[in-house]
């Protein structure tokens, strides 16, 4: 099968990015092994109750969109980093391919990745944990794919401002440690002062987690206290809100992205 003329540049980087992948032992134990880690601290939580269901489902749903930050925005930053500063991104601007294709390729291999991570755990949740296929399968996909484009986004701005790629892991820190603890992932936020819960639905992760849970479970987890049962069009409805706080931060990641990505080495 022959692949369109413009994807194919960009499938030859989303080879690369695998190969550099596979030859970095500490960047595959953090896209591979950290979340084999998180999903094995579920099993424990099997058969408490957090937020009105079982715990191990609830949190697992809330890594869902936690793995994220793992599979495309420390890769990314990672990755972005690592290639300006030893010029590969500028030899490959050097080339036939548009900038589109070169980001495009690791955009892309990073996407896979998480893709696998969700598949797996999705299977853990129903088959090892008791839980269910989704309710809304497609409104799932739709607040995980939000959070990929929103999280690569912010990984092209944030790179910008990485010093080194031996830096980028201790840069992304404070922004997982703020998604874990803000975003509603290990804890329901209804718990929280009523100001800080409205607070909190602003970190660029609480959007993916509402949505995923109100998909997954078929009940509103944007109303983090009652959680009554939705249809598929109410279950649409109720995370409109979040989605426009994912488009807010699409819009804003985009326009940092603009400002701070750099092509060529900071010392250059």
């Amino acid at each position: 099968m022959n692949l369109p003329m413009n994807l194919t540049p960009m499938l030859r980087v989303a080879r690369l990015d695998l190969t550099l992948l596979w030859r970095n032992r500490t960047a595959v134990f953090t896209v591979f092994g950290l979340p084999v880690l998180f999903a094995g601290m579920l099993v424990p939580m099997r058969g408490t109750d957090i937020g009105g269901v079982d715990g191990a489902l609830f949190q697992g749903t809330g890594h869902l969109g936690f793995f994220l930050l793992f599979a495309v925005f420390m890769n990314l930053v990672t990755v972005f980093t690592a290639r300006r500063e030893d010029r590969t991104l500028k030899r490959l601007r050097g080339t036939a391919l548009t900038d589109a294709q070169i980001t495009g390729g690791s955009v892309g291999t990073a996407a896979a990745m998480y893709a696998v991570q969700t598949l797996a755990l999705l299977v853990v949740l129903g088959v090892v944990l008791g839980g269910r296929f989704p309710a809304d399968p497609v409104l799932v996909l739709a607040g995980l794919a939000g959070g990929v484009a929103v999280f690569a986004t912010l990984a092209f701005a944030v790179s910008g401002i990485t010093p080194n790629a031996e830096l980028a892991q201790l840069v992304v820190l404070p922004v997982m440690f703020g998604c874990l603890l803000g975003a509603g992932v290990m804890f329901p936020l209804d718990g929280l002062p009523g100001w800080l819960e409205q607070i909190c639905r602003f970190v660029p992760l609480s959007p993916v987690v509402e949505i995923t849970r109100t998909g997954y479970f078929g009940q509103d987890f944007y109303d983090h206290g009652a959680h009554p049962s939705v249809g598929i069009l109410e279950g649409w409805r109720t995370c409109l809100s979040s989605f426009c706080v994912l488009v807010f931060w699409g819009a804003l990641g985009r326009g940092l992205a603009t400002r701070w990505f750099r092509w060529e080495p900071r010392h250059a």
